[in-house]
């Protein structure tokens, strides 16, 4: 999708700031700020990760800064998306979802489905539930049929831990089928 031979695709950290710069040019306070105040928090809020993170985004070119020196006091250095960032982005949010993705990346299907306004393309935002909803009901069943193998003489706490996580998955899929009426299939 993105790399050369040079370089590694942004990590989750860089993706979620990328998306925050969509919504418009930021400060690495300002995104700080956002982390330490929204659930976007479990990525970081710490400036030791975000500011050596958009060093990283502006060293592959995919955010540009500049100076905002409006407030004399406190010049501040601003973030914006450059046409490599928003293209690197973009693929981001649309790529294939595997089932891999659902079983140890949930995480970041969410992060993705969250920013998929940047894509303004509610057909791709109806695929993604309706492909995601799909794969979590197959991962469902494969759990489900490790479940029934369980031998009755496993300890009880392996067995409730994996159907806490059938039963998260099963909601997980309930919602992106209902969350899929919020997009025409067709558009």
């Amino acid at each position: 999708m993105f790399h050369t031979m040079n370089q590694r695709p942004p990590t989750r950290l860089e993706y979620a700031l990328l998306g925050l710069l969509h919504q418009q040019p930021q400060s690495g306070y300002d995104l700080r700020k956002v982390f330490a105040t929204t659930a976007l928090g479990n990525y970081s809020s710490s400036p030791g990760a975000i500011y050596p993170a958009l060093k990283r985004l502006e060293t592959k070119a995919l955010v540009g800064s500049e100076i905002d020196d409006a407030r004399a006091l406190r010049p501040r250095k601003v973030y914006r998306p450059t046409p490599d960032g928003s293209a690197v982005f973009r693929a981001w949010l649309v790529q294939d979802i595997s089932t891999d993705d659902v079983a140890r990346g949930f995480d970041e299907l969410m992060l993705r489905f969250a920013f998929h306004w940047v894509l303004d393309a509610p057909a791709a935002s109806y695929e993604f539930l309706h492909t995601l909803a799909d794969l979590l009901g197959r991962y469902t069943k494969e759990l489900e049929a490790q479940r029934r193998m369980f031998p009755p003489e496993a300890p009880v706490q392996s067995r409730l831990a994996l159907d806490a996580g059938i039963e998260q998955y099963r909601a997980a899929a309930r919602w992106a089928r209902k969350s899929r009426k919020h997009f025409k299939e067709d558009t």
